[in-house]
């Protein structure tokens, strides 16, 4: 940030045009108040002499010296974005160690359970301890076979309690079955006696219910008989009232017929007269038609020679008509020419008025075009002398700027090398770290002979304790000291 006193002087130094530029606009209040504040008008010129210079360059020092402390100017922003990058990188570096340790100890616990892993599978998966495994899977199996000739003896002696209390139960089942079967049997024949009664009774019931019915049967048919021979008599009496009807019926039909042949010739009759007088009829149609076209046809010359004398009316009048327009229009066409003349002349004494205004117009155009270049070469050199002093105060703050940038990065890779003394002496702690587990891996494999002889006399001893064969497990030991001897 530059000083407020600088800018200020050189604000009021500045001319029109470039504190418009700048894009600053003083009052004359505000001018004089600044005046009085810094003893005097700075004119970069050279017109007030060393002193103002001077004084500008303490109120320079002074404003630059107070610029430093404050936080809200563009340098106070960037050294606080500088601090706050610096912090951030301390805090990012901070975690990254402990990120860094963490990982290392877990890397450290997992190594250590994958060696423990590794030397319980080497162990387990040595061919002694194979072999000595599938021993003692072998006395397992014997001793097992033993416990399972037992137990079949067990099962066949309660097998065959089973069977015995199975066999005594079966007898009493079927004693208990037969007596239920005898009182059945005894209850069924009482049964069946009660029911052959009861059949009895039901029989003579059916019998007299029977000779009942046949009875009515007979009656209902005797009955029936004498209704169908009613019936006969009655549809023979309606068939001879059919006959006599339809003959009457025949007899009517005819006396129809004759009444209608009797109108149809009255019909022939009426329809010939009708035809007679339809001729009557046209004849005399005929003669009025004739008639009629003979008037129409005197109506029709009649109309004819009024229209002929109407036609010659009308085309009298028109030439009349023709001969007004004729000179009506010869009147508006002369009209019309003098008004084109006459706004001819004034339009050219207009276009001439516009010339010379043109060139008066142009002629004061050009002379303020000159005042303007004149006043813009003047500001421009004003201009060129307060940017260069601008500059200057630019590049101190920039060289600023580019020292503090470079002693951030100074520091900060400074922090990388720490960063890789760190990472380089971890990688040396690991590397030894892994001699050591090797080491201890060698002396604990050394020691895998001892702790496996004394493995084998523990199970054999047990084996032994619980009752189960251990010759297998004595003579596979006794094989894997041959081998060792060997």
């Amino acid at each position: 940030g530059a000083s407020l006193s600088l800018s200020c002087s050189r604000e009021v130094a500045l001319p029109p045009r470039a504190a418009m530029a700048a894009g600053i606009v003083i009052s004359a209040s505000d001018l004089d108040r600044i005046r009085g504040s810094v003893g005097g008008t700075v004119d970069f010129g050279g017109s007030s002499g060393a002193g103002a210079r001077a004084s500008a360059k303490a109120l320079h020092d002074q404003s630059l010296a107070r610029s430093k402390t404050w936080g809200n100017t563009l340098e106070g922003s960037r050294r606080k974005k500088a601090e706050d990058r610096k912090k951030k990188l301390e805090v990012e570096e901070f975690d990254r160690q402990k990120v860094d340790a963490e990982e290392a100890k877990i890397q450290l616990d997992q190594r250590k359970a994958t060696i423990e892993r590794a030397n319980k599978l080497l162990y387990d998966e040595s061919d002694r301890i194979k072999s000595f495994h599938s021993k003692m899977m072998m006395c397992d199996v014997l001793a097992e076979r033993e416990a399972q000739v037992g137990l079949k003896g067990e099962l066949k002696k309660l097998e065959q309690i089973r069977e015995d209390r199975f066999l005594e139960m079966e007898k009493q089942n079927y004693r208990r079955m037969l007596e239920r079967e005898m009182k059945e049997k005894e209850t069924k024949e009482d049964l069946s006696k009660m029911a052959s009664k009861a059949q009895k009774h039901q029989l003579a019931e059916y019998k007299e219910k029977r000779y009942r019915e046949i009875e009515d049967q007979m009656l209902e048919g005797e009955l029936l008989r004498r209704k169908a021979i009613e019936d006969l008599e009655g549809e023979r009496s309606a068939e001879h009232g059919r006959r006599t009807q339809a003959v009457n019926a025949m007899q009517e039909t005819q006396k129809a017929n004759e009444y209608l042949k009797q109108i149809k010739a009255e019909d022939a009759l009426r329809q010939q007269r009708e035809e007679e007088k339809i001729q009557e009829y046209s004849v005399r149609k005929e003669k009025m038609l004739h008639l009629r076209k003979a008037k129409e046809e005197e109506v029709f010359q009649e109309k004819q020679a009024q229209r002929n004398l109407m036609i010659d009316a009308q085309s009298k009048r028109l030439s009349e008509m023709q001969n007004d327009e004729e000179e009506r229009v010869e009147k508006q066409v002369a009209e019309k020419e003098a008004s084109d003349e006459a706004k001819r002349l004034a339009k050219g004494e207009a276009q001439r008025r516009w010339g010379d205004d043109i060139q008066k117009s142009r002629a004061a155009q050009i002379q303020r075009k000159a005042a303007n270049r004149q006043r813009e070469r003047a500001e421009d050199a004003e201009t060129a002398v307060f940017l260069g002093e601008w500059c200057k105060v630019l590049d101190k703050q920039e060289q600023e700027e580019i020292e503090a940038k470079g002693l951030a990065a100074r520091k900060l890779s400074q922090e990388h090398k720490k960063q890789v003394e760190i990472a380089r002496q971890r990688h040396e702690s690991g590397k030894r770290l892994e001699e050591h587990v090797s080491i201890h891996a060698r002396k604990a494999i050394e020691a895998d002979t001892v702790e496996f002889h004394q493995y084998a006399e523990v199970a054999i001893k047990n084996y032994a304790a619980e009752g189960k064969n251990v010759i297998p497990l004595i003579k596979e030991l006794r094989e894997f000291r041959k081998r060792v001897l060997q």
